[in-house]
């Protein structure tokens, strides 16, 4: 199924300082007391510093955040077997979620899923030197980020400052690396995908599609509550949503040709070259396993079961993660945030999972039911 709206905040507060007219902070408020854990994101100093939050009570729903684009969060982890649990995710952490209910760490029924659309998150640090460098701003002085028709724009309390966003990643600034060449922006594997795509200027209202009876169900309560209101979006702005939207899968696919494609074209053993090149720096700290949200092995983690006296555990390390992944990694670039030694990890992690979707057409994070061709025995021919 699948339904649009237009929705906003009946509290005047939320739907005043709220972003997009303060539709999620009020339809998660409504959620409270109906589930378990209710979870969130919330600034904690800076637009750029947050942590996750769990809602207890309406008092709690004031200055949450839908999504905070520069921090590194495993907002999987959250969920909790056995806990009805409503969470905020963006696409990446939806597909997350996905893995590890294939995993069996999530059961599907227990969870309701708040999806925000994305167009891409920033790296807390490289976003830093972008702001000192590019923009001449303090982090202090951001009030607040987005993208928009094309430009990146910080806002200040006085003002807004904006630069085209492929002028800025083409000097190494603007989204995380594996954000560029995702192509994956509205997340229909959640119950419920929101965001200000396909809304009127200064409307202040949410545009909001339900793909789920669960979604339908947690909308049309939070309206009858009194927390929400919604109205049909016009024809018109439903189309400019979807031109957005092939928009950006446009710009991932142009740089996919220019990151990862040149890479797929070396020869095998330039590639496996590469390969090993660039994972030469790694120091063996395991902090990208850490951050993986797809990765949960415990004491039997097969990446870690290494003989003793070996003399290559670092490799092995990587090579066993690049082949257990490759079924699995949805992009979300935590482990090159994580990186204390700058190796672009979830370059490599992509490298393996599109040469997999290529020939198998498995895409993770998709469908919980969708088991991978590996682990089905299916193994295409010639391969």
């Amino acid at each position: 199924m699948s339904e649009c709206f237009w929705g906003w905040s009946m509290r005047e507060d939320l739907r005043k300082n709220g972003e997009s007219g303060g539709f999620v902070s009020s339809l998660i408020e409504s959620l409270i007391g109906d589930y378990d854990r209710v979870i969130s994101v919330r600034k904690t100093g800076t637009v750029f510093e947050g942590k996750v939050v769990d809602l207890k009570d309406s008092s709690d729903v004031k200055g949450i955040q839908g999504a905070l684009h520069s921090l590194c969060i495993n907002m999987s982890a959250y969920i909790k077997k056995g806990m009805r649990t409503a969470i905020v995710l963006k696409p990446c952490d939806a597909k997350a979620v996905i893995e590890n209910m294939k995993r069996n760490h999530v059961d599907r029924g227990d969870v309701l899923l708040i999806g925000l659309n994305c167009g891409g998150t920033l790296s807390p640090v490289n976003t830093m030197k972008m702001l000192d460098v590019e923009y001449e701003l303090r982090p202090d002085e951001v009030v607040k980020e987005e993208i928009s028709k094309g430009n990146l724009i910080f806002f200040t309390e006085d003002n807004e400052f904006s630069k085209s966003i492929d002028e800025l990643e083409e000097s190494g600034y603007g989204r995380r690396e594996s954000c560029r060449y995702c192509n994956y922006k509205i997340p229909s594997v959640c119950d419920i995908a929101c965001g200000n795509w396909g809304t009127p200027a200064g409307g202040k209202v949410t545009f909001v599609e339900i793909f789920t009876q669960k979604g339908e169900q947690a909308v049309r309560s939070a309206v009858e509550m009194g927390f929400v209101s919604v109205e049909a979006p016009s024809e018109k702005l439903v189309m400019v949503r979807s031109k957005i939207n092939s928009s950006m899968k446009k710009l991932a696919r142009s740089w996919k040709g220019k990151v990862l494609d040149p890479i797929m074209e070396l020869s095998p053993i330039d590639r496996l070259n590469y390969i090993t090149n660039t994972l030469s720096p790694c120091i063996g700290c395991y902090a990208c396993r850490k951050a993986c949200p797809v990765c949960n092995c415990t004491g039997d983690c097969k990446c870690l079961q290494m003989d003793p006296d070996d003399v290559l555990p670092i490799p092995q390390y990587h090579a066993v993660r690049l082949l257990h992944l490759m079924e699995s990694c949805i992009g979300c670039g935590n482990c090159t945030d994580v990186c204390p030694v700058d190796i672009p990890l979830a370059r490599l992690h992509q490298l393996f999972a599109k040469a997999y979707e290529d020939r198998t057409g498995y895409k993770p994070g998709m469908s919980a039911d969708d088991v991978p061709p590996l682990s089905r025995g299916d193994i295409p021919e010639g391969h």
